[in-house]
């Protein structure tokens, strides 16, 4: 009740103060038109395997040296070109936090992907480069028999280290990700904490989320924690680092344990990285598809109530703007010391805590996943841990375990109605 009152008290000073940002661009909807012909292009890329000297890389060294994947399409194809990807794919993304039980380390904090692949055995990167303690074994899945939900079996992190898994997630309706102007996100952080009585994102029990400010004041959208702000800006990620092919926007990575290699140009033109991006930005969003027969639509029905009722779509947000059937408010809530995980493409810093612009997410920070598709993308959560959605629902935690437990205390049947309800969020 006092927060209640607390937060009617602030509602109007919070709503009318100015909102201090670098750029204009929060207030302007994003554009989402698409030319056809430069999609029509970017999927013969998407589809396309590379090969090292590949003929379509622009006078680079192709695929490589180090990669997970010879195609988007071998990690994005749960539900069709553009899904999920299934477990064996998985990336390994590792963190290293000097601290003062580990001087051993010696180092700076930093970030990074551990490649299950590369194009000749001396740049194979194994566990060992990112720390002498780990083993030196290659992180491809048939190797070590991962097990998300155990971490990586056999390896005992030294102090300051961690190592986690990402899964591929689906690309569905991406380009209407990237046109949601910055102004509707930010309404979510700020409706979350009026809600909750101005609670801070580091409260544990109320679920108030947080944009991630990137260091020059734009908005993360994409990625696990948000971590990037464009679909152009992830596209040119993604090929440099989980294909090797570098470009303009994005230098590809070298190995770990070389250094010293020198690449000898871009891989692909920032005309390409468009035009895959465009490919994207064509893919149709998921659907909420009605059930075929009376009682199967009740049912649903029936569970999206509960959706509702028990909290989901506190985070889980339907529609964010213009854009329906989102299912997610596109912020950063903390999940808890089981689901703690690091890691990105870039070696940002990883200073703590991490609330000013260009510190990044903490490590039980995620970026609350749209639902739109969920139908297809198992298994679920950021690393595939969960198999299924009933799994996935008890493993939250934190600001998430309020509504995982009153689902929990639901009757069997109310259970499975909700489940039905997420059953009805499809690919397209």
């Amino acid at each position: 009740m006092k927060r209640s009152r607390l937060a009617k008290s602030m509602m109007a000073l919070l709503l009318a103060a100015p909102f201090i940002y670098r750029s204009a661009d929060w207030l302007r909807p994003r554009n989402h038109s698409v030319d056809m012909a430069a999609a029509r292009a970017g999927k013969e890329l998407f589809l396309h395997e590379w090969t090292a000297h590949d003929p379509l890389a622009s006078g680079g060294d192709g695929l490589g040296p180090v990669f997970n994947a010879k195609s988007c399409v071998e990690c994005h194809r749960q539900g069709g070109a553009g899904g999920s990807g299934p477990l064996e794919k998985n990336v390994n993304v590792f963190t290293i936090r000097p601290r003062a039980d580990a001087p051993f380390l010696n180092q700076r904090s930093r970030q990074g992907v551990i490649h299950s692949d590369a194009v000749a055995p001396e740049f194979q990167e194994t566990f060992g480069h990112v720390h002498p303690g780990l083993p030196g074994i290659s992180p491809a899945v048939s190797n070590l028999a991962m097990l998300p939900a155990e971490g990586v079996r056999g390896l005992n992190f030294p102090a300051g280290v961690n190592i986690s898994q990402r899964k591929t997630p689906a690309l569905f309706g991406a380009g209407l990700i990237d046109s949601i102007p910055d102004r509707d996100i930010i309404a979510n952080e700020r409706a979350q904490r009026l809600k909750w009585g101005l609670a801070s994102s580091t409260d544990k029990s109320a679920p108030v989320g947080r944009v991630l400010r990137m260091a020059d004041g734009r908005i993360g959208r994409f990625g696990w924690k948000a971590q990037t702000v464009s679909l152009k800006e992830f596209v040119r990620a993604a090929c440099a680092n989980e294909l090797g092919l570098g470009n303009p926007g994005q230098a590809q990575p070298q190995p770990l344990g070389r250094q010293e290699y020198a690449t000898v140009g871009f891989d692909l033109t920032l005309a390409q990285c468009d035009q895959l991006a465009e490919f994207i930005n064509s893919l149709p969003q998921p659907v909420e598809r009605t059930p075929p027969t009376a009682g199967d639509r009740e049912q649903a029905a029936l569970g999206k109530s509960l959706f509702h009722s028990i909290g989901c779509a506190d985070c889980h947000v339907p529609d964010m703007g213009s854009v329906r059937g989102l299912y997610s408010d596109l912020l950063l809530h903390e999940m808890g010391q089981d689901l703690e995980g690091g890691g990105d493409y870039n070696d940002r810093p990883l200073e703590e805590p991490a609330f000013k612009p260009g510190t990044g997410p903490l490590p039980a920070e995620w970026r609350t996943p749209p639902l739109w598709g969920v139908a297809r993308s198992a298994p679920y959560l950021h690393d595939g841990r969960a198999a299924t959605l009933p799994e996935a629902i008890r493993l939250h935690g934190s600001q998430g375990k309020n509504s995982a437990d009153r689902y929990a205390n639901l009757p069997t049947d109310q259970q499975q109605q909700l489940i039905a309800f997420l059953k009805t969020l499809d690919t397209p």
